[in-house]
């Protein structure tokens, strides 16, 4: 089902959150991150191959010096793509609210540190003329997303139990922070500011069965989360101001080499296989399980991990 092949890579120091070109390091339970955030935006772009060390370079200054400078209420780290598109850099955006966009985009107008990060010439110690990032990224390519933890669910469907339905958004947060969504305690819970590796899962829900694909979403992350404390965690988010009904799953994982305990959950726990064989849509519309609950072909991961200094 979602659960994909494995393969072995080392993680690094979990106890506290790499550093993204901080001055210091950054305690988990002080950084704005996936646990945390009440509003995601998510944005990649496509480092032409000839300028990968540049792009990758330029990905993790921007992400350090906008950390650095917001910290208090925003924090922004960058990834590489481990599996998928070559050459392709992530920065996951942590915010409370759509609000605090507003202050990046103040810096991007008056702040003269981070117009020296894009507008600096990156390319002249490569004999490759001159150019800043502009020049590093293959047209087009920039995109974003955004992403907002699960919210609003109604009442469950058979042999579920209802949602508590209680509001517990901070003051000025968009929605309730993800980190509420698991019983793993918060300070061990695996984020985008500790995970070896996050992979972000989107899939598309059918309208007629929108909340049917939620549950699942959720009771799939709650099933990996019990079974996987301490190697893994995972949140439940949707899409915002984007698709209709596009979901994610951000699953973050000690290392790499903890994905082959995720994809033999199923072969090795009946309570993992009871929530992938239980029926997701009621007898009053059709019947079905989870896989009819999302469009056919829509699901897919963007594995990812931080840039370090190694990389950049």
């Amino acid at each position: 089902m979602l659960d994909a092949h494995s393969m072995e890579v080392n993680g690094g120091d979990r106890s506290e959150a790499r550093d993204d070109g901080n001055a210091a390091r950054t305690a988990v339970s002080d950084l704005p991150d996936s646990g945390n955030a009440g509003f995601i935006v998510h944005r990649m772009g496509q480092v032409r191959h000839e300028f990968s060390a540049e792009g990758l370079r330029f990905a993790r200054e921007m992400s350090g010096y906008l950390t650095r400078k917001l910290a208090a209420s925003i924090s922004v780290m960058s990834f590489r793509e481990l599996f998928g598109q070559v050459d392709r850099v992530h920065w996951i955006q942590h915010m409370r609210n759509p609000s605090d966009y507003a202050v990046l985009l103040d810096m991007s107008d008056h702040d003269s540190g981070f117009k020296d990060i894009y507008e600096r010439d990156r390319l002249a110690e490569q004999n490759a003329g001159t150019g800043n990032w502009e020049r590093i990224f293959v047209e087009s390519t920039y995109a974003e997303h955004v992403m907002v933890p699960q919210h609003g669910l109604g009442e469950r469907g058979e042999n579920a139990a209802p949602h508590d339905g209680k509001d517990h958004r901070p003051p000025g947060y968009f929605a309730e922070p993800a980190y509420l969504q698991t019983t793993q305690p918060r300070a061990t819970q695996l984020t985008t500011a500790n995970a070896g590796v996050v992979i972000e899962r989107t899939a598309h829900c059918k309208y007629a069965y929108r909340e049917e694909g939620r549950w699942f979403a959720e009771d799939w992350a709650t099933s990996v989360n019990e079974l996987m404390a301490g190697r893994a965690t995972v949140y439940c988010y949707e899409q915002t101001f984007g698709r209709q009904d596009r979901i994610h799953w951000l699953i973050h994982l000690r290392s790499l080499s903890d994905h082959a305990e995720l994809a033999s959950l199923a072969r090795d726990h009946e309570s993992h296989r009871q929530v992938l064989q239980a029926r997701r849509i009621p007898m009053a519309k059709g019947g079905g399980g989870w896989g009819s609950t999302f469009v056919d072909g829509s699901i897919h991961d963007i594995v990812m991990t931080r840039i370090d200094d190694a990389d950049a």
